[in-house]
């Protein structure tokens, strides 16, 4: 058979070797494009092609080219070589070794020497559709598992777009090659069963879309499996934006029979992605226009219907808006359906649980996995990911405010760094143990926060709880509440009595240095500046209520993180060593800028604030701190409300020589309170089931501390109360005046408590 290398009118077959190409442009050709010769993506989008819906340009390297070049380049040998020993990665094998046999992979790839005949042929293929360099193309993999009914491999396969020259061509041949062994694809492989030396990696040659916007649509609710419903999300700018996370574009639910918009989320996009990769800012009189019009929405749901409808599958297209209109890029069928069928089994489904741990901010969020090791440098942007890392602690808990959620292998139900990913309202589960072990880097898995579950795929919706005026019923307990974040309070203070703790552990650690060596370099006004502005904002958002605000009270390990932590002493248990009053007492630098910022909240207006005095060991250590305050400025009592925070059996027992030391009220630190009461970590995960607040020992020190102060001074229990009733009714029973509850519990709790109070 001659060669021919003019592909606009018929296919290339330039050896007797086989045919090294399809052409997609030619209608005959189209029914020749099997999954075999052009792996998944191609055979459907030759399908999409053939139903005469807008795609590009696009021209195959079959399998056959593959399968020459590792021949010819005598690469096979050892490629098959290093496959075989994948053979027991379904078994356990370790990461480590899937990585490195991945790298071997890889290099043999782009170390051979492409064959002459194939190399004359690609160059033919790139100057017919680019008219010799004058466009860009895109080239994609396709797999010979790609985008089956059974095995998306969504996302593990490489595009490289914007390909402008012939050396940036061979290597994106290259990568695109190496792709079908990735780490990721080769987990996948064994997760699914699948043979590793079954991969084959055809390539599409597709001319380059000018996209203003692009995105993707599912054919069926993916979150919900709802076929009535499709899903189509977009962005400006290039497909890799959406897919990857890194853009949060606009969302529309659509009615499949009527083709009405019945669901819409347009979100403002500062950022979008070009061909190149490269991130550019959105103008900003763009920002907050919408990504396609209604017509076209439909439009795009109505061609997506039609490959639904002919392909006998929903569909998962990746699409692009052209100057010259919608274009289809690329489809596979939505898998896994048979888990997602919610509607049919009562909103029910099996459950391939990961890892399980303990849920401590109550919500359900989906997405890519990427490992956090803080030790060494974070990920530049989480957004959109489900971080999984070591130990969650409230300095690193910040960086995370844009996740869609939070594993951690170490940590127990009292988590500071969850208190703050609560009110971010971000899902996490600590405790697991085993994440770090289980997960890898881009498996797609959900985080149920309620349950406290990390589920192999997405998940559910489940519906989350809502709370607001609503549900605000009366009871005669006060249901205060914690705030780590100032920008919560607004919404808090419609709904909670009060704030039971104002930490200022998020504050002053959030900028990344030591509050001491802030001290030491004369800017302490940094450290007074920065509360003040974070009280005032809270104060005035509870006006009329109860702000109680409590000192720095981290662990070292905490501090040591922080630029000049270095000196931080190492400690076998953090949580019990040298932290709350009496550190600040041994060193009252701090402790007097922060007293400072109340000072001057308290002249500016805030009558409502008081200081809440953390960790005390002993009465003497509260009559200290309250003395600083009289240094400083303030009048204990009288223009600001003082008490101490009862956390150690030792302050339990000795609770009559605090009252008469002159307190205005007593906050009951629960969860440190059972922790020493019980021997305890409240962060570990190895004797969380041991971690037991409404113990009948603790319960007999809340009882303790109730009968001596009950009538003596305003008396509060803080703490994760809310996940434990039981506690939450004994408190009610032992008539304590109020009780910290977090934000997402707050409806539910105020309705039980309503009811326990009717029966007292």
């Amino acid at each position: 058979m001659s060669s021919e290398t003019d592909i606009g009118k018929q296919p290339v077959r330039p050896t007797n070797d086989g045919g090294f190409w399809l052409d997609l442009r030619l209608p005959e050709v189209l029914p020749e494009v099997t999954v075999r010769l052009a792996g998944g993506k191609a055979a459907n989008l030759a399908r999409l092609a053939g139903l005469e819906l807008p795609t590009p340009n696009a021209v195959v390297l079959t399998t056959d080219a593959w399968n020459f070049f590792l021949d010819s380049a005598g690469v096979r040998p050892r490629l098959e070589e290093v496959v075989k020993g994948l053979e027991s990665v379904p078994g356990g094998s370790e990461p480590g070794e899937v990585d490195g046999s991945s790298r071997e992979i890889t290099k043999l790839i782009f170390d051979a020497v492409m064959p002459a005949v194939l190399e004359e042929q690609i160059l033919a293929v790139y100057d017919d559709l680019t008219d010799c360099g004058a466009r860009s193309i895109a080239i994609r993999s396709s797999g010979s598992y790609e985008d089956s009914p059974d095995a998306s491999f969504s996302g593990m396969l490489s595009t490289v777009l914007g390909v402008s020259d012939q050396e940036a061509l061979f290597q994106a041949i290259r990568k695109c090659w190496a792709s079908g062994f990735n780490p990721r694809g080769l987990r996948y492989l064994a997760r699914m069963g699948l043979d590793p030396s079954g991969v084959a990696v055809a390539l599409i040659f597709q001319e380059m879309v000018k996209a203003k916007s692009s995105g993707v649509l599912f054919t069926v609710d993916p979150a919900t499996g709802d076929a009535e419903t499709a899903v189509l999300e977009a962005a400006y700018g290039y497909g890799p934006g959406v897919v990857s996370g890194q853009v949060t574009p606009d969302l529309y639910r659509v009615n499949k029979q009527t083709l009405e918009i019945v669901h819409r989320d347009s979100r403002p996009q500062e950022h979008y992605f070009g061909a190149d990769g490269e991130r550019r800012e959105v103008l900003p009189e763009n920002r907050e226009e919408t990504k396609l019009t209604d017509d076209q929405v439909r439009e795009m749901v109505a061609y997506g219907l039609t490959a639904e409808r002919e392909l006998a599958a929903p569909q998962d297209i990746e699409w692009c808006l052209s100057p010259e209109g919608l274009v289809l890029l690329q489809t596979r069928p939505v898998t896994g359906l048979e888990k997602l069928s919610l509607k049919s089994k009562g909103y029910e489904r099996p459950e391939i649980v990961m890892v399980r741990g303990i849920g401590v901010s109550p919500r359900v969020g989906w997405g890519e996995v990427v490992i956090v090791d803080p030790e060494t440098d974070a990920p530049a942007s989480v957004k959109g990911k489900v971080v999984v890392l070591r130990r969650l602690t409230q300095d690193l808990a910040p960086n995370f405010k844009d996740a869609a959620a939070v594993v951690a292998d170490e940590g127990g139900a009292t988590s500071h760094g969850a208190n703050i990913l609560r009110e971010f309202q971000v899902p996490c589960v600590v405790g697991v143990r085993y994440g770090q072990a289980v997960l890898h880097d881009g498996d797609v898995v959900t985080v149920d926060g309620w349950r406290g579950l990390v589920i192999d795929g997405v998940g559910p919706r489940v519906k989350e709880r809502e709370f607001g005026p609503e549900r605000i019923l009366a009871t005669q307990t006060l249901l205060m509440t914690t705030i780590n974040i100032p920008e919560s309070a607004e919404k808090a203070a419609g709904i909670a009595d009060g704030v039971i703790s104002f930490r200022n552990d998020y504050l002053l650690l959030q900028g990344g240095v030591h509050p001491r060596r802030l001290l030491a370099s004369g800017k302490g006004e940094i450290l007074t500046n920065a509360v003040l502005e974070a009280l005032t904002v809270v104060a005035t958002a509870f006006k009329g209520k109860r702000v109680w605000y409590k000192t720095l009270d981290a662990p070292t390990d905490e501090f040591r993180r922080l630029h000049g932590g270095e000196d931080e002493p190492l400690e076998r248990n953090p949580l019990l060593g040298w932290r709350g009053i009496r550190r600040e007492l041994e060193d009252s630098s701090l402790l007097r800028a922060e007293y400072e910022a109340v000072r001057l909240a308290v002249e500016a207006g805030c009558d409502n604030i008081g200081i809440k005095v953390p960790f005390i060991r002993s009465a003497d250590e509260y009559e200290r701190a309250r003395k600083v305050a009289v240094d400083i400025g303030l009048k204990p009592h009288v223009n600001v409300a003082f008490g101490a925070s009862i956390e150690t059996p030792a302050a339990a027992f000795m609770i009559d020589e605090i009252l008469e030391a002159q307190t205005d009220f007593l906050s009951i630190g629960v969860n440190d309170l059972t922790m020493c009461c019980l021997g305890v970590d409240r962060e570990s995960e190895r004797v969380a089931d041991l971690f037991n607040p409404a113990h009948p020992a603790v319960i007999r020190l809340l009882e303790e501390i109730a009968e001596h102060a009950r009538g003596r001074a305003f008396l509060a229990a803080a703490g994760d109360i809310a996940q434990s009733p039981q506690l939450m009714q004994e408190i009610v029973r032992m008539r304590f005046d109020a009780m910290g509850i977090s934000l997402p519990y707050l409806g539910t709790a105020r309705a039980q408590i309503a009811k326990w109070e009717e029966g007292r």
